[in-house]
């Protein structure tokens, strides 16, 4: 500590005056002595505090002075005794090391006994228990409330250190004069992209007067409870996830995140050739084209109906790898009923628990293509059949 020389002389005289000390003219003498020493910075040895003090002389100085050394051992017990009593309380504290000849001054604190503790030591370990205990029930209690870290599909993305990046699919429209004499955007079901349009134009130049293209797009009202139903899942596992167009998306997109994709087959943009370079034992197809083409031309091909009566669609769900430990997942569909009714399936634990009983092989390996039809009135399903797991 700092040396505050008028406290430490006050306290030298406060211990000198003590029981422990007043009836000792050597040990107040030789304390003294020692403090002085120790102020100037000095570290006395036994023959300089022998002449100094007691006034001896030495014929041999490095022969060693007992009576020195047992005076200095009795002021040593003497300070031990005092500040176990009187001075328990003293701002400093002397202390005389063993060995040295010198007064290091203390602060109080540095010598008060460290509590003993002893007597909390069968709570600490019962609070520990209970700890233990507590943690593992909110564990349990955890993994019952949110089980999407264990299930298929979702596994894959909550366990994945990338973000997600849910793509929606958006419609290709383009701009032209309507009926009604004023401008507005046409939506044509066999033009879903710039290339597409673009050959339009080319095979009908006279076109190029009345049609444009248009810096809009649109989402149909699947986009909506889709993107509600799988933010869901999201929040209980706390995975990084955020939304885009697919008319936005950059290849950069594909390397860099988690993707999950839900739109139509004529929507896909940039993920229509990851989808034909896929295999797939069977096809989907509309009245006009070729949706899913199969490998093999003997396939059953499965095509998506629309009457006044009820809808029937056909639903793909495909979970694959990406390019770089990176996962992809898509929601494909004709009509919109098809991806709200897969999305709110692939979305309920308690359906993917039944589906992964069933189909264990294929969905642990997170790399499988489920076929659903789905059939339904504006949007509403009425039945939902899984046909095939490939």
């Amino acid at each position: 500590m700092k040396k505050n020389k008028d406290l430490i002389y006050k306290q030298l005289k406060k211990i000198t005056t003590s029981q422990h000390f007043v009836k000792s003219k050597i040990s107040c003498d030789l304390l003294s002595y020692l403090v002085e020493a120790s102020l100037e910075g000095r570290n006395p040895k036994e023959y300089t505090i022998g002449i100094e003090l007691f006034g001896k002389k030495y014929e041999d100085t490095d022969k060693p002075d007992s009576n020195i050394r047992v005076y200095i051992h009795n002021v040593r017990k003497k300070l031990k005794a005092y500040y176990a009593e009187e001075g328990g309380k003293d701002p400093i504290v002397f202390v005389v090391e063993k060995g040295k000849y010198r007064v290091r001054f203390d602060s109080q604190k540095d010598h008060r006994p460290p509590k003993d503790n002893r007597f909390l030591l069968p709570f600490i370990i019962s609070l520990s228990m209970l700890l233990v205990v507590g943690f593992l029930f909110i564990k349990q209690l955890n993994e019952e409330h949110n089980p999407w870290k264990k299930l298929p599909v979702w596994q894959s993305f909550a366990d994945n250190d990338k973000r997600t990046l849910l793509v929606l699919g958006d419609y290709f429209v383009f701009s032209g004069n309507l009926p009604t004499g004023n401008v507005g955007i046409y939506r044509d079901f066999s033009i879903n992209s710039e290339v597409e349009f673009e050959h339009l134009i080319d095979k009908n130049p006279e076109l190029i007067q009345t049609l444009s293209k248009s810096h809009l797009t649109y989402l149909s009202k699947m986009a909506v409870f889709c993107q509600s139903s799988i933010y869901k899942v999201f929040a209980q596992t706390e995975g990084d996830i955020h939304v885009k167009l697919s008319s936005d998306l950059q290849p950069d997109d594909l390397k860099n995140n988690n993707i999950i994709f839900v739109g139509n087959y004529k929507n896909l943009g940039l993920f229509e050739n990851i989808i034909r370079d896929l295999d797939f034992p069977f096809g989907i197809s509309s009245t006009s084209e070729q949706l899913i083409s199969a490998d093999d031309p003997c396939a059953q091909i499965y095509e998506p109906e629309d009457s006044s009566a009820k809808e029937t669609d056909y639903a793909l769900v495909i979970n694959t790898p990406g390019f770089s430990d990176n996962r992809f997942l898509f929601f494909l569909s004709s009509h919109d009923i098809g991806n709200i009714s897969a999305v709110n399936q692939l979305t309920s634990p308690d359906y993917l628990l039944q589906l992964s009983q069933k189909h264990p092989k294929q969905l642990q390996s997170n790399d499988f293509k489920a076929l659903y039809k789905v059939e339904g009135i504006n949007k509403t399903d009425l039945s939902f059949e899984l046909l095939r797991v490939d």
